[in-house]
């Protein structure tokens, strides 16, 4: 160990720097990413830099006495010079002046873009400010606008047709939905966006549709700098936001912290109706009234990197957030009945005069509390090899209330009163070690093991008053205690490879998993052993005229939340109560897909083919409690099969205007449903994006986008068409400081119906939302240039949120 030290102090000793400002030599304006290079003898980059906004740079080079640097900006002479140097570890610091090549140039500013979509062997990487002015919202606006992706009115995600996938976010994989993810990260903060539909076996198996990987900004360049963000549309209610990230860099150590504060409550109203059969009676109950949400989040990161020298890289990150969820119901109800024969479900009630009219009144919190830390540690040997050791621990707390009224509109009595409260702090681990081993040229093997663990715990307490005594009494059916532990094992084996103009990986991975839930009403543990092997393939071809063809192929696994395996009751609403299955099992998918990627001059587009298999499929599926109360039962319903195809297409057409567009459509099919008389169901689903882009006024940017789902099928019913568009001008007033006007839900259309049905009940609800909103937006930055960051998440405990 000493003696590492002493080498490690030894070659940095032998180290030099140089430091300076590149500015315009006439104006001494600074000009901001000018590139900086050292060169070898034979004019060869040695290493290089660019300067930040402020025209700075520091770039760290190996002794020597004589430092050929070159110096470029786009309008300007090249600068060479020779710096003289007396000693090693010296820093040399000088004001560089460039010389326009003309006046005119003078006046041009260029600004290359990056493509909204890039492919590659196992991903595709979407680039964020491509997709939509999205810089007041939050990821949940980015990722509307993939191809992939659908979210319905109520915010659940569906990829390629299923519900459950991974989310990462720079790499560290978490088990939270993406939901919870991307509502915690300001749109403005995340630099691109990798959809990892067929995932090689050195990742997790969790997340049956595959993998989204979130990348996030940070600033990469000596110094400090930072990027403020600051959105409003309304105060009541309240709907503003603020966010920033500071960053220090200096030498070897990089730091960061970051916090975001978003208060986003919103309008909303609900329709519906609910229709029974129980024993001799048909009972008809439509119901509608206000449901408002309010939303608020809140978060700190940070994290430092120390790299002592080009083969080390340490670093550790630490993350708090609070999230917290109020929907508040207030419904009229109408209850209508009817023993007339024949019975039948869509009987005409109008002549009918009810036989209750009521006020329901739910409010509904979800509060959680979250804690992550992680350290990392990687090191490169000499021959290439690589040794990588991560560490992550989570903290968290979930729970909240809720209140459930019911008052007679006849007489003004309270004829329901309940309440109920959850405590469920969560604990998990997680310990990987991965090594890549640099066999030859062209091929590495990869090898890795990796522990989790999770401890939840969870009280759930539900009283009901008692009007006639005034007394809050314990229903013991809608109580418990629950106590779950689950440990994953895994190993994997993969080749890396390539053979002239093909790229490959392949590889298997093994996962032992074992469950044990313990609660109150159980009679003995639940438990779970199983063990999985995942194999895994990936190809790409580079064929001429900007073609390419990828391939893929993968197993996955997604495993059911504690939420979906409580197995108790849970008055939710009126109309719902629900319950989960201890013996759940896990899904399993099989996915396979064939891609085509063309690349023109100013045109990028890829076509996708895809075909998922699942089994064991996870659904809520209702059945009758009572006459307008309905039992909804998480259960293994069945299988499915998703098949269809995905295009991408991004025109730049010429320096003010760009288009991009992305479909999706695919036939869902379900089969061997269980526990419904619904049979086998099936549907033609797709998606459509548009972004279109046009830059006026040398300063001004006008942007549209539009996202459109159609109907799909769900096990017992479906869910309507949703058609969400948003329009907006963006001021570019310098480049520290940008201001965005942001006209969201253009045309008031965030209204969808979801319906469900079987032989004895139909049940309809539609959801409107009324987000069609104004926002102010305003970002600043200073010192401030976009790079990757290492942050972390939850592992588990945004999941169950």
């Amino acid at each position: 160990m000493l003696l590492f030290l002493i080498a490690s102090y030894l070659a940095e000793a032998q180290q030099i720097t140089i430091k300076g400002i590149v500015q315009d030599q006439f104006d001494k304006q600074a000009l901001p990413y000018a590139t900086v290079a050292i060169l070898d003898a034979n004019d060869k980059i040695i290493t290089g830099i660019t300067t930040n906004d402020a025209g700075f740079f520091a770039i760290t080079t190996s002794f020597t006495s004589k430092v050929h640097l070159k110096i470029q900006y786009v309008g300007y002479h090249s600068l060479d010079t020779v710096i003289t140097v007396s000693k090693p570890s010296e820093v040399l610091d000088f004001n560089f002046l460039l010389k326009p090549t003309s006046s005119t140039l003078r006046e041009v500013t260029v600004t290359a873009e990056k493509s909204a979509i890039n492919t590659k062997i196992d991903k595709q990487l979407f680039n964020t400010k491509q997709l939509g002015n999205t810089t007041s919202g939050t990821g949940l606006d980015i990722l509307r606008q993939l191809p992939s992706v659908t979210i319905n009115t109520e915010g659940k995600i569906l990829m390629r047709g299923n519900a459950e996938f991974l989310v990462a976010v720079n790499g560290k994989f978490t088990n939270q939905t993406a939901a919870d993810v991307l509502a915690q990260l300001p749109a403005n903060t995340i630099e691109s966006v990798e959809i990892i539909s067929s995932p090689s076996a050195s990742l997790d198996a969790e997340g049956k549709a595959g993998i989204i990987n979130i990348v996030t900004k940070q600033a990469n360049l000596d110094g400090w700098g930072i990027m403020a963000n600051a959105n409003l549309s309304n105060i009541n209610p309240g709907r503003y936001g603020i966010d920033f990230i500071f960053y220090k860099s200096k030498n070897k150590l990089n730091s960061f912290i970051t916090a975001n504060f978003r208060q986003y409550n919103i309008g909303g109203y609900r329709k519906g109706e609910i229709r029974t059969l129980l024993q001799d009676t048909i009972t008809y109950s439509p119901s509608a009234g206000i449901r408002p949400t309010k939303e608020k989040i809140a978060g700190i990161r940070a994290g430092i990197t120390y790299s002592p020298n080009k083969s080390i890289t340490i670093s550790s990150g630490i993350y708090y957030g609070y999230k917290q969820n109020d929907r508040t119901a207030i419904l009229n109800y109408r209850e209508f009945s009817t023993v007339q024969s024949p019975l039948n479900l869509n009987h005409n009630f109008n002549s009918i005069q009810p036989d209750r009219i009521f006020l329901n009144e739910n409010l509904f919190v979800r509060t959680g509390k979250f804690f992550t830390v992680n350290g990392d540690f990687a090191k490169t040997f000499n021959n290439k090899n690589k040794l990588s050791l991560t560490a992550i621990y989570e903290h968290s707390v979930l729970g909240g209330p809720l209140t459930n009224q019911d008052t007679d509109l006849s007489t003004g009595q309270i004829t329901l009163k309940e309440r109920s409260n959850e405590f469920s702090p969560l604990d998990a681990w997680r310990l990987q070690v991965d090594y890549s081993v640099f066999t030859h040229k062209n091929t590495t093997i990869e090898t890795g093991f990796q522990w989790r663990t999770v401890h939840h715990r969870g009280d759930f307490e539900f009283e009901r008053l008692n009007l006639t005594h005034n007394d809050w009494e314990k229903d013991p059916e809608f109580n418990d205690n629950l106590d779950l532990r689950q440990s994953i094992y895994a190993g994997y084996f993969q080749m890396n490879g390539e053979f002239k103009s093909l790229s490959y990986m392949a590889g298997l991975r093994a996962e032992q998993m074992y469950r044990n839930l313990i609660h109150t009403l159980g009679n003995a543990p639940a438990t779970i052993n199983q063990l999985d092997f995942f194999p895994s393939f990936q190809a790409f071809w580079k064929l001429k005229n900007g073609q390419n063809l990828k391939f893929g192929y993968s197993k996955r696994i997604d495993r059911p939340t504690t939420k979906a395996l409580a197995p108790f009751k849970n008055h939710r609403h009126s109309e719902a109560i629900w319950i989960g299955d201890q013996n759940l099992l896990p899904e399993i998918s099989y996915n396979i897909e064939l891609g085509y990627v063309k690349t023109y001059d100013k045109i990028n587009m890829t076509l996708t083919s895809y075909y998922n298999k699942t089994r064991n499929l996870i659904f809520r599926v209702n059945d009758i409690y009572s006459r307008i109360t309905l039992f909804t039962v998480v259960t293994n319903a069945g299988n499915s099969t998703s098949t269809g195809l995905e295009f991408t297409f991004d025109w730049k057409m010429n320096n003010k205007i760009r288009l991009y567009t992305s479909a999706n459509i695919y036939n869902f099919h379900l089969y061997d449903l269980k526990n419904t008389d619904v049979g086998n169901r099936n549907s033609i689903n797709y998606n459509l994006n548009a972004n279109l882009s046009y830059s006026f006024l040398s300063k001004f940017k006008w942007e549209w986008n539009t996202t459109y789902t159609s109907k799909t099928v769900t096990a017992q019913g479906y869910d309507t068409n949703l058609l969400l568009s948003n329009t907006s001008i963006k001021y570019i007033h310098s480049p520290k400081i940008t201001i965005d006007l942001i006209f969201q839900n253009i045309f008031n259309t965030n209204i969808q119906t979801i319906y469900t049905q079987s032989s004895v009940f139909i049940s309809s609800t539609k959801y409107s939302k009324y987000d069609r909103i104004i926002q102010l937006n305003i970002s600043y930055k200073f010192n401030y240039n976009d790079k990757n960051t290492k942050t972390i998440k939850t592992e588990y405990g945004e999941r169950d949120f």
